[in-house]
């Protein structure tokens, strides 16, 4: 028995590299594939349509109630969206979709100036077969529909320009997260990475190393553009800059970001946790902690934070923590995944 265990063990010690360098990366990718992007756009898809169920409710019958019912719709559709909004990579790049899925930050009121020009002029064009594709992202998502809901500029319940096009916007809206959603149901990352120079690949990596940049450039967006940036961090306070702030969505879009980083690390048997760990296990677990700790921190922010009345030093105080809990997380992220030999490149959400 004893010459049996070490048959054993030697066989395990010499199979474990090969596990670790032939094929490892599948159980992560599959895993994040399947339960974070195609069930996510799963259930962004369905929500899609039932605003778009409920938008034309509204039209059909305007009142306070079915507005409401259309700007709950809403929310839940927005929610939806941050569980994939951090992938800008396979069947979400046709067309543009990604930036139509949300054109934010508008820091110019691009959105309303346009939607206030469709409202006004001939309906008709927005029929056209391929008008929808080729319009302004800024007009094509959820951006848009915040605003023909929420912006005092649109009024729904007593404009019938402002209805119509809300129904075309949502109609088109839903009609997009669907197609996302089945082109990942029918397909798999790899179909999204290419040899371009011929000389041979791994594209279970290749695709994993683009998620987990993605995923580090959300990270990035997320502090500065998110948090950052409408408090005034590191300049002037612009609340009207913080995500879904008509809505009063900005802080339940971060905490369902920080929610679903801690997703995407555990995901897949093997999770990229559990690979992490046979590599660094100390990293791995710094990691571990700090993404609990975004979540923990996140959730302890008052839910008033963008729309209460704070000063600016206030939010600053409140905010820090997290802010250097995402930028630790970072830097924990970024150390691991050049420790595991992926390739990250620059930040193309921002262009460093």
């Amino acid at each position: 028995m004893k010459h049996l265990s070490k048959l054993i063990a030697f066989t395990i010690s010499t199979i474990t590299p090969l596990l670790a360098s032939a094929g490892q990366w599948e159980g992560p990718l599959n895993g994040i594939t399947s339960q974070i992007i195609t069930q996510g756009y799963q259930a962004y898809s369905a929500s899609s349509k039932s605003l778009q169920d409920l938008s034309t409710a509204l039209c059909a019958t305007p009142s306070t109630q079915t507005l409401e019912a259309a700007q709950a719709a809403f929310r839940i559709n927005a929610q939806d969206w941050q569980q994939v909004q951090w992938l800008n990579f396979g069947p979400v790049t046709y067309f543009m979709r990604y930036y139509a899925f949300e054109y934010w930050p508008d820091k110019k009121g691009v959105t309303q100036r346009q939607l206030r020009a469709l409202a006004q002029g001939d309906p008709s064009v927005m029929d056209a077969p391929k008008f929808w594709t080729s319009a302004s992202i800024a007009v094509r998502g959820l951006t848009a529909i915040e605003s023909l809901l929420y912006h005092p500029d649109f009024t729904p319940t007593q404009s019938t320009s402002h209805c119509r096009l809300l129904k075309k916007v949502t109609a088109h809206h839903a009609e997009s997260a669907d197609a996302v959603f089945k082109q990942w149901q029918e397909g798999k990352a790899q179909d999204w990475v290419f040899d371009e120079e011929g000389m041979g690949f791994d594209p279970e990596k290749v695709a994993l190393e683009q998620f987990l940049q993605q995923w580090l450039e959300h990270m990035s967006a997320v502090k500065d553009a998110k948090l950052e940036t409408p408090i005034g961090y590191n300049s002037r306070e612009n609340l009207k800059l913080a995500e879904f702030y008509r809505s009063d969505l900005s802080l339940k879009a971060i905490q369902k970001n920080m929610q679903t980083y801690r997703e995407i690390y555990h995901t897949g048997s093997p999770s990229l946790f559990d690979i992490a760990k046979q590599s660094d296990a100390n990293l791995a677990k710094q990691l571990e902690q700090q993404l609990t700790e975004n979540t923990k921190l996140a959730l302890q922010l008052p839910n008033d934070f963008f729309h209460g009345n704070y000063t600016k030093e206030q939010r600053f105080h409140l905010a820090q923590p997290l802010v250097k809990s995402i930028s630790n997380s970072q830097s924990y992220l970024s150390s691991l995944v050049t420790k595991l030999g992926f390739q990250i490149g620059f930040n193309s959400r921002d262009g460093d």
